[in-house]
Formats: C-alpha cells, structure tokens, sequence
C-alpha cells in the first residue's frame, strides 16, 4: 500500500474518507437484516435518517441566516437560505422513495416504530425553531431600509 494509501486521520475505517465521515458508526445506525420485520426498514430508516441529516444543515443554515440578516449582511444570508431551501428539496425527493413500499409493506414496518411519526422528527421542529428568528430578522431588516413587501421583490426582480 502506498503511504499516500494509508489513512492519517485518526478513528475508524480503512480509509481517510471513512474516518473523516464516521461511516461505520454512520452505517451502523441502521437495522441489519437479521433484525427487520420486512425488507424495507431499510427503505424507511435510509430515507428518514438522511432526511434528519438533510434537516441538520438546513436549520443551521437558517439560523446563520437569520445571524447574518440582523447585521445587515444580506447576500451570505441569501446563499444559506438558498442552500436550506435545497436541503427540503432533497428531503421532498427522498420521502418519493417510499412510494416503493406498498401500504402493505408499509404497515409491517409500522408496527415496529411504536408511537413515532414524522411529527417528531428534531429537524422539523429545529426549522420551527429557526424560522422564527429568521422572519423577525427579515422584518426588521426591510424596515430598517425603508421597504415595504413589495419592494424586495420588485429588486430581486431587476437585480
């Protein structure tokens, strides 16, 4: 193996990039096959783990946001609202993958997650959290500059 090969990073994996990510314990999050009551856990815990993660940086990224909309530094605020408005595409697209399972399939894997649903998720209700802030930083901002509702679109517009 060549020495630019070998990891340096420290942790687990046989790689850098399985260090770097934590891809074992990442992977080692799901159910193994041994341990599902239909085939398509897989499916399900896949798309709603990476959802969460999906989540993670979008409401970091809205938080930033809103940070950097009270100091008036309007165009970074933009490019993170932008990127956490892709991370909810992502997570739209990815909730599509269930409709793979059929409400058969879907009712076996059901009775394993006990009380949970979506309405649980800590990403949904971090985007909660955030949002807030963000709206009241926008209002303040806008005011600050004189506009009304409709002036920031009329400029986004023309820009």
């Amino acid at each position: 193996m060549s020495e630019l090969a070998k990891p340096i990073l420290e942790g687990e994996g046989n790689s850098d990039y399985e260090r770097y990510l934590r891809t074992d314990a990442l992977l080692a999050l799901q159910k193994g096959s041994d341990e599902w009551v239909h085939r398509d856990e897989l499916l399900f815990q896949t798309v709603h783990q990476s959802s969460e993660l999906w989540l993670k940086l979008a409401w970091n990224e809205i938080e930033e946001a809103g940070r950097l909309v009270a100091t008036g530094d309007l165009n970074a605020a933009n490019r993170l609202i932008r990127r956490a408005n892709d991370c909810m595409k992502l997570v739209t697209q990815a909730l599509d993958m269930l409709e793979h399972m059929s409400p058969w399939e879907y009712t076996e894997v059901r009775k394993v997650l006990g009380h949970g649903s979506g309405f649980d998720s800590p990403g949904f209700k971090e985007i909660r959290r955030v949002a807030k802030p963000l709206g009241e930083a926008f209002h303040a901002a806008h005011e600050r500059a004189g506009l009304s509702l409709v002036e920031p679109a009329r400029c986004h517009r023309t820009a």
